[in-house]
């Protein structure tokens, strides 16, 4: 995996000061079905990670919106924002809260990119990761090392993305990364936040075109 900066890419050069916005939102979410993920480590350390980059005007993707504290984040630095979710409550859930801050969401309900065709500049992923023999709650539950979801967004992610855009997403070190992305060679990739948490390592990767992929145009 390359850490190394990445020209034009978003970088965490301070600790984001987003409390005030994030308490804002966490005061709005309230009565969440059981169904629908509520902000836990994962999500505040996805939220790190896109704290500094320029959202204003920009097109972004929440997929797993979940109880929509990413999206509702992104409309209120300005971004035109997509929230999706496979739970039927969950994306209703992202536009209350927006609605209740003033902001707008876009709301669809979706399994990852089947109902949004449209490209974004950004594309942000919080999925579910922990390894499972079934899945018996879809928040949580992603199958022989957690990855299924995780790869079926890397291979349909190159028709979403912008030529010069940034994807963000969460995985686990259980998930073993590393060879995931080992298989994606279209992507550049940087580690721009982690956490330990008990017996794993939370991380949130960057993914953007390699030039060679995206001059040509790259779609898998």
């Amino acid at each position: 995996m390359n850490t190394t900066p990445e020209r034009n890419g978003p970088t965490l050069r301070q600790k984001p000061s987003n409390s005030e916005e994030t308490l804002r939102i966490l005061r709005a979410i309230s009565n969440i079905p059981k169904s629908v993920y509520y902000p836990s480590d994962d999500s505040f350390l996805m939220l790190h990670a896109i704290s500094n980059i320029p959202l204003q005007g920009k097109r972004v993707l929440d997929i797993g919106t979940g109880s929509g504290i990413l999206a509702v984040f992104c409309a209120l630095r300005g971004a035109r924002v997509t929230a999706t979710d496979i739970d039927k409550n969950a994306p209703r859930q992202a536009e209350k809260v927006a609605e209740a801050l003033g902001v707008e969401v876009r709301a669809v309900i979706s399994d990852l990119f089947q109902n949004v065709p449209e490209r974004f500049h950004y594309v942000l992923f919080n999925p579910p990761y922990v390894p499972s023999e079934g899945i018996v709650d879809k928040a949580i539950d992603a199958g022989p090392m957690g990855r299924i979801l995780i790869e079926r967004f890397l291979r349909d992610l190159p028709s979403h993305l912008e030529p010069d855009g940034t994807a963000f997403l969460l995985v686990s070190s259980i998930n073993k990364p590393d060879s995931v992305v080992l298989e994606h060679p279209e992507f550049q990739v940087r580690l721009l936040a982690k956490r330990r948490l008990f017996f794993e390592q939370l991380q949130v990767l960057g993914l953007r075109f390699r030039e060679d992929f995206a001059a040509k145009g790259f779609q898998r």
